[in-house]
């Protein structure tokens, strides 16, 4: 050990045995996951679903916006493509959803998924099994003449066979593919698969997970980081789609729901990865980073209210046996005047200094997020009786799009989304800080956790936002300039984790 590494060690031992003397009188810190992120109460959710995001999460002790989120994303999924909202006569905007929310390990996010999916994989069941015998018939006589045009094709000789060869073509045009059983989620896909599901589920279908390996197979990273996302840029909307395919060519224009739970690391990552950045990908999810429970649950283990959860099925039920198909919702002057009035502070909050001015992607599509989901709210409560939103829809609407805002600003603060972000950089350090398991560190313990992630210069405008969150103190010591040690708050550890 050189020297001045010797003295640096020394001081830190000098200071951690005098900490009760040098103590500094901690204000309260406040930590980068501290913000002050609001809750998605259940009670925006029209009955059933109300009573049913509150029970689930009583019984799993979770968050109530990850089940109403997740119910929202269920309501989605069953409805996109049959209804959309006119909110003028030429803009419409459909109710599939891209949602992602982030909760650390052990929050019972495959609990929350099982239960709110449960209504789509039961129908699933019954629809396949009463449609299961007429498919079996279709594909026999489906193989049968596949059969029959091949043996005529072995018929065909080097002679004249202008005949032969007009009926092998009537017959092929005539050749109809056997249908197939009616799929509406998956779990787990590539985005080549999931272009096949859309082709034979004629262009609907959704995306509902906790897998957060999902993004490394669409970023290619199995694949020999080869990557198409096209088709989950175009179902977010319904963007023209063209699949290639060995013999034909098929032209959608799908709609995806996409809900994804998944860890806050795995956000992180996607924020890093180049496949994604760049092409409006991220912009296009509603982001929800809740409060985790964990250390606060009692382990009641009471049970999801039986007559909440039958209505709940009932109700989704109802939705996926609609036959409407592009049904255009409308609002009322009243709840189309709150929308508007919500649009404008939008629009002003997207200006330079403002607060979406750093996320101005994402903040321009949110007024036309919320128009999505005050059109799921108004099925959920009518099951598509009537087609007018209502005010008090459209209020609970702002309500979840006003909470969906402070989660977004929260994450692209806090993530790396813009590489000049200074937040960022200091939950990095902080990051750091909590590693090293230690009441105090040198300037110089920071620039080696970090050596292989940020320059130092910026290691040092990260310090000052730690001192002013009261994450660490003012630099108690300096030895002619050549060594900075300071403090960690402890109740700053303590509540962030620290072992």
């Amino acid at each position: 050990m050189a020297d001045s590494d010797r003295f640096d060690e020394q001081c830190k031992k000098e200071i951690e045995g005098n900490l009760g003397n040098l103590e500094p009188i901690w204000d309260e810190p406040f930590l980068f996951s501290e913000a002050v992120l609001p809750e998605i109460a259940s009670d925006v959710l029209p009955s059933p679903l109300k009573e049913f995001a509150a029970s689930l999460s009583a019984n799993l002790e979770t968050p109530e916006s990850a089940a109403v989120l997740c119910c929202l994303s269920v309501l989605a999924t069953a409805v996109q493509g049959k209804f959309d909202v006119a909110v003028s006569k030429d803009y419409h905007e459909p109710l599939n959803l891209y949602v992602m929310v982030a909760m650390p390990p052990a929050n019972r996010k495959s609990s929350i998924l099982r239960q709110c999916l449960a209504p789509l994989r039961n129908y699933e069941k019954e629809i396949s099994a009463k449609l299961m015998p007429q498919i079996r018939r279709e594909v026999s006589l489906y193989l049968s003449k596949k059969q029959e045009i091949e043996l005529m094709r072995r018929k065909l000789s080097g002679n004249d066979n202008t005949h032969l060869i007009e009926e092998i073509a009537e017959k092929e045009a005539e050749l109809k593919e056997p249908s197939v059983c009616p799929k509406y989620f998956l779990t787990d896909t590539t985005t080549e698969s999931l272009a096949l599901a859309l082709e034979e589920q004629n262009g609907r279908i959704a995306l509902l997970s906790d897998e957060g390996g999902l993004i490394d197979t669409w970023s290619g990273l199995y694949s020999g980081g080869i990557a198409n996302i096209d088709v989950l840029l175009k179902g977010w909307d319904g963007g023209d789609l063209r699949i290639k395919r060995k013999d034909k060519e098929i032209f959608l224009s799908p709609l995806i729901t996409l809900f994804l739970i998944v860890q806050p690391v795995i956000l992180e990552n996607l924020s890093k990865n180049k496949v994604f950045c760049g092409k409006g990908f991220f912009e296009r999810f509603l982001f929800c980073v809740p409060a985790s429970k964990i250390g606060y649950r009692k382990h009641n283990f009471q049970s999801i209210d039986e007559i909440a959860s039958n209505e709940y099925h009932k109700a989704i039920y109802d939705l996926l046996r609609s036959n409407k198909n592009g049904v255009s919702l409308t609002l009322s002057n009243q709840a189309f005047a709150l929308w508007r009035d919500f649009q404008n502070k939008v629009e002003y909050s997207l200006r330079n200094g403002q607060p979406l001015y750093d996320c101005q992607g994402w903040g321009g599509k949110i007024s036309g997020q919320v128009i999505r989901i005050a059109g799921l709210l108004h099925l959920a409560q009518t099951r598509g009786k009537t087609t007018v939103i209502k005010e008090s829809i459209m209020k609970n609407a702002l309500r979840i799009g006003d909470v969906l805002i402070t989660h977004a600003q929260s994450v692209f603060n806090e993530f790396t989304f813009y590489s000049d972000n200074k937040t960022r950089d200091a939950a990095t350090v902080w990051n750091a800080v909590k590693q090293m398991k230690s009441l105090c560190f040198t300037q110089k313990d920071l620039t080696v956790a970090l050596r292989h992630k940020m320059l130092a210069e910026r290691i040092r405008e990260a310090v000052p936002i730690l001192i002013d969150r009261n994450l660490i103190s003012d630099p108690i010591f300096s030895n002619g300039g050549r060594t900075l040690t300071y403090q960690v708050n402890p109740i700053a550890l303590e509540r962030d984790g620290h072992d």
